[in-house]
């Protein structure tokens, strides 16, 4: 006898649905040089975020803090917090123009429930 292989469903999450266009929310946080403050960077951040079609639920600002260790040559850092909600292409996607700030010390992006 000729054996078949047998291909079982894939699992998908918790809902039921798969993983592409499930919306999520986010949290990113943002450290530019503290001269940049000036310059209105958490509308730099809220623009990039609605270019990917990612709503910006909240920004706080947390203002100019001294690091622990030195970026790119600063020791201070302007800090802003955002809570972005949207799907993991379109964050996919911020991230990589993250990425290409150069004005930008650091980021993080992680997903909350």
């Amino acid at each position: 006898m000729k054996k078949t292989k047998t291909t079982e469903p894939k699992p998908s999450n918790s809902a039921g649905r798969s993983s592409m266009g499930v919306v999520n929310k986010y949290e990113l946080v943002v450290i530019y040089p503290s001269s940049e403050n000036d310059l209105g960077a958490d509308k730099q951040i809220t623009e990039k975020c609605k270019k990917r079609s990612l709503k910006v639920i909240e920004v706080d600002k947390w203002g100019t803090k001294t690091m622990a260790y030195e970026i790119k040559k600063q020791s201070r850092g302007y800090y802003l917090r955002l809570i972005i909600e949207g799907t993991s292409e379109a964050t996919q996607l911020l991230e990589k123009d993250l990425q290409m700030d150069d004005k930008m010390l650091r980021f993080l992006l992680i997903r909350i429930k």
